[in-house]
Formats: structure tokens, sequence, C-alpha cells
């Protein structure tokens, strides 16, 4: 009984001192002017919409079978819900990939959980594969293509770099051949 008690008050004074090390590191820091602790930039699409991870650890960390892009992927992240409570449930995925030339697309997906795309500007021409589309703007210009899917999925597009509307059109429409709409 006498070790147990002197274990558990030793590591009880550990952590209390480990506890107030880093509580007096980030006071020191915020003091001096300086972040606590160095943040990585994120510098992918998708990096910037949620958490990066390996693609793996992103699929475990949702509860539907997501649509992966045909190119090659070159980061995955798990996203908040689109609409609803944070559980996995409802969580979404990211996919950054690259085209041909080289330019970077982000194809999110979420479970639409009673949410609805309708708020954004309807796409024209719409393309008969894929009927609820909507875009959405950052700033003044498109910034990407919102749509909802059959199986119940939110789905974006966005690409990297400078908006250029006829681009993005294009990838899409490459992604409905490939079946992102069913």
């Amino acid at each position: 009984m006498f070790r147990c008690d002197c274990l558990r008050r030793t590591l009880g004074i550990l952590f209390i001192t480990a506890w107030m090390a880093a509580d007096a590191q980030a006071a020191a820091a915020q003091f001096f002017g300086a972040p606590a602790t160095a943040q990585p930039q994120a510098t992918t699409i998708v990096g910037r919409m949620g958490l990066q991870m390996s693609e793996a650890a992103a699929r475990h960390g949702v509860a539907f079978r997501p649509f992966a892009p045909p190119r090659k992927i070159v980061a995955a992240a798990l996203l908040p819900p689109f609409h609803g409570d944070d559980t996995r449930a409802n969580r979404g995925i990211g996919f950054e990939y690259t085209d041909a030339s080289g330019r970077r697309y982000a194809l999110a997906q979420w479970p639409a959980n009673g949410g609805s795309v309708e708020r954004f500007a309807p796409l024209e021409p719409r393309d008969p594969g894929c009927a609820d589309a909507r875009t959405f703007t950052r700033g003044t210009k498109p910034s990407g293509i919102v749509w909802s899917t059959p199986r119940g999925l939110i789905m974006t597009l966005q690409a990297d770099g400078a908006n250029d509307a006829r681009t993005l059109e294009i990838e899409w429409s490459k992604l409905i051949r490939r079946g992102v709409c069913r």
C-alpha cells in the first residue's frame, strides 16, 4: 500500500510539473510576442479545408465509401461535417490530386445529413449526368462547383491557384464521365 501511494503521488507531481512548465512556456511566448508553438502552414488545398493525414487514415475517419479521383492523389484530409454534429458519420474527406499538366484539384465529399446545396447559385449549363450542380464563389469569381449525388453525398471540386471557370468545368466533366454523380 505504501509503494502504491508513493508512486501515485510521484506521478501526480510529475504531471503537475510538466503541465506548469508547458503553461509557463506558453505565457512567456505570449508575453514576448512569439507564438507558443509554431503551427505549420497548410500548403495543400485539402490541408486548408481540414486535417491533412494519410489517405488510409482519412478513409478510416469517415463512415461512407468515398469516390476516389482517377488521378494520382497527392494529399488527403479529414473534413469537418457539411451539416450536423462532428461525428464519424457526418465527417467528410478531401482528396487533392493533379491533372496531366500538374494543376492541382481538390475533390471534397460529405454525407448530406439533411444539408442541401440549394443556397448556392445554379451552374449553367447543367450537365444531364449531374443535374443538381451549383457554383460557389470566393470574392466575385467562381471558385468551385458543388453538387449532391443520389447516394446522399455533397461534393465539391475546386482548383488551386487562379480560378479558371472553364478549366474547372472541363475537369468536372471528366469526373462525371468517371461516375462521380452516381
